[in-house]
């Protein structure tokens, strides 16, 4: 007589809502707790073989068929838990979770940890290393951010030095992690990371390595600046750089093109005065090479955009500074009432779609077609501090975590929202569009599992 394992049963669920089992690991592991459950083998086989599957650098792939992951969704009673949720009461985290993995059992992607990424860039580390005693101002050992920003504010920059610059500068937690050593980044950090990556974390070797090579490839294709007055101000084609400034340039979408170069006012000691909407200002100087690689840029390799950054980084940190003394880690994860009252001279009106359900949110979007723009929609946090791929969270659907789009529209007639991404690539992978360019459609019940909050202007202030 078959004895049913609840505890089980709802680890391998997570598991695999969450991506740490693959297909074939699911049937693989299933097929063993129906063992376990039919007394052919004790729970803690079926708990090895879970433990060993759910790991994040293990990616094992077996042939199987969708008719098998079927089935062995329908034994641990997955297909039952997705057929009960409904549009009349909010879902929770784990119930989003589940409609995401079950709506498209074909979406079954490799993860990043689980790609043969084992060890840091040679070639970044030494690139870094040829420049470590110059950036090392206070010859403490260690490169703090606010060393690591007068690096790349450096006008005589170029070439790799630039590129290891912008990398270092955006992964420094990541690399200080490698010995903790000290604050800042060592070069004891840098020889683990050669030898052996980023402790437990593939993904973020993985970002350092591949971003070193875009952002050398970029160094030397990137041309001297455009007269700034004479750049490209249309706030869609702005490609955002390696600055965490997608609420600031979803935000900037909803201006127009003559607000934008509206707000820069070059003088003639060369600085630039960055003027809000709210009527504060900013003077900032012009952007070195590295920087225009670290910044966001218009697509004629136009600075404004980076300007804008660098100029919000300076005013949120001189009433909020961060503990590192850094004016650009200010930059990094601006709140949508920041960029909105900088940009627009309004406040914002916020939803949380953990509070919603989906006809909640529905007659939402009908309603924000008649508010102000722009709309901003935010997408599921990972939890903080871990990999994002051991998290119930983790989209593995083409939408980024903690990420802000751009609502472009609402279909209430089809039931889909229209979105675009300040990457201007990165989309919603389910039901590809063939242009990679960052706009793209879903149906209000996957935005609803894969988005957290939305955003709109207030119309009254």
């Amino acid at each position: 007589m078959a004895a049913v394992n609840p505890a089980l049963r709802q680890q391998i669920s997570q598991a695999f809502v969450s991506h740490r089992l693959n297909n074939s690991e699911l049937v693989a592991v299933t097929a063993r707790l129906q063992q376990c459950e039919s007394q052919q083998s004790s729970p803690q086989d079926t708990a090895d073989l879970l433990k060993l599957y759910s790991q994040v650098d293990v990616d094992q792939r077996d042939a199987v068929s969708l008719e098998d992951v079927q089935q062995a969704v329908a034994y641990l009673r997955l297909d039952t838990s997705a057929q009960r949720l409904s549009e009349d009461k909010p879902w929770t985290p784990y119930e989003r979770a589940v409609y995401r993995r079950l709506s498209c059992l074909e979406n079954d992607p490799v993860p990043t940890a689980a790609r043969p990424e084992s060890k840091g860039s040679a070639a970044f580390t030494e690139a870094v290393s040829r420049n470590f005693e110059q950036w090392d101002l206070d010859g403490d050992g260690a490169l703090s951010n606010v060393e690591l920003d007068k690096a790349l504010a450096n006008p005589e920059l170029k070439g790799d030095a630039a590129a290891a610059a912008v990398v270092l500068r955006r992964q420094s937690a990541a690399l200080q992690s490698c010995t903790n050593s000290a604050p800042g980044v060592t070069r004891a950090d840098l020889e683990y990371f050669t030898a052996h990556g980023v402790p437990d974390n593939s993904t973020a070797t993985f970002k350092i390595n591949m971003g070193f090579k875009a952002n050398c490839k970029a160094a030397d294709n990137l041309g001297p600046a455009p007269e700034l007055m004479s750049e490209n101000f249309d706030p869609t084609l702005v490609e955002q750089g390696r600055a965490g400034s997608c609420v600031l340039l979803s935000t900037q979408s909803g201006a127009t093109p003559e607000q934008l170069k509206g707000m820069l006012e070059p003088l003639p000691n060369g600085t630039i005065n960055v003027h809000f909407a709210d009527g504060l200002t900013e003077n900032v100087r012009d952007l070195t090479l590295a920087e225009r690689l670290y910044h966001a840029k218009s697509p004629d390799g136009g600075r404004w955009p980076g300007l804008v950054e660098v100029a919000i980084g300076q005013r949120i940190f001189g009433h909020s500074p961060k503990p590192d003394g850094s004016f650009r880690s200010a930059a990094n994860g601006i709140n949508p009432e920041e960029a909105s009252r900088a940009l627009h001279g309004r406040s914002i009106a916020r939803a949380n779609l953990d509070a919603m359900s989906i006809q909640d949110t529905r007659q939402m979007l009908i309603s924000l077609m008649d508010c102000p723009q722009p709309w901003l929609a935010g997408s599921r946090k990972t939890i903080k501090g871990q990999d994002s791929l051991v998290s119930i969270e983790d989209l593995h659907n083409g939408i980024q975590n903690n990420h802000a789009y751009s609502i472009q529209g609402f279909d209430a007639d089809t039931d889909t929202v229209q979105l675009r991404n300040p990457w201007r690539h990165g989309e919603w992978v389910i039901r590809p569009d063939g242009r990679d360019d960052g706009t793209f459609s879903m149906p209000l019940r996957d935005f609803y599992a894969s988005y957290l909050w939305v955003s709109v202007p207030n119309s009254n202030n």
